[in-house]
């Protein structure tokens, strides 16, 4: 039951991450400022990813592992991705809609990586 949760909202992660990451590169091609529409969506993306983390902590505490241990590496930074990239824009004059929707881009691609080194 806990694994297919896991398995669950890893797949939804890759979703989310994909369309969150398009939706930037869509906001910076049309130089528009990210609003609180896109921020609110990219703190729901890290909430879900942590969610995801306590699901895989619960997993590991039942004697449950990854076929990996490198999932641990790609499921931690798919969590701190985003606040690396917040600290590397600060002021700097980068397009922030373009850093995000390219951070997200990867972070989706991080997810896929944790999805086959998994169970």
């Amino acid at each position: 039951m806990i694994v297919s949760l896991h398995e669950l909202i890893a797949r939804a992660v890759v979703l989310y991450y994909a369309l969150v990451g398009l939706w930037g590169l869509f906001l910076a091609l049309r130089r528009a400022p990210s609003d609180g529409a896109y921020r609110g969506a990219l703190i729901i993306g890290v909430v879900i990813g942590v969610i995801q983390a306590i699901v895989g902590l619960v997993l590991v505490l039942t004697g449950l592992r990854p076929r990996d241990d490198l999932h641990f590496l790609y499921g931690v930074s798919v969590i701190v991705t985003l606040p690396l990239v917040h600290q590397y824009v600060a002021g700097r004059r980068l397009s922030r809609t373009l850093a995000y929707g390219l951070a997200s881009l990867f972070m989706m691609g991080l997810a896929i990586r944790a999805i086959t080194t998994g169970a």
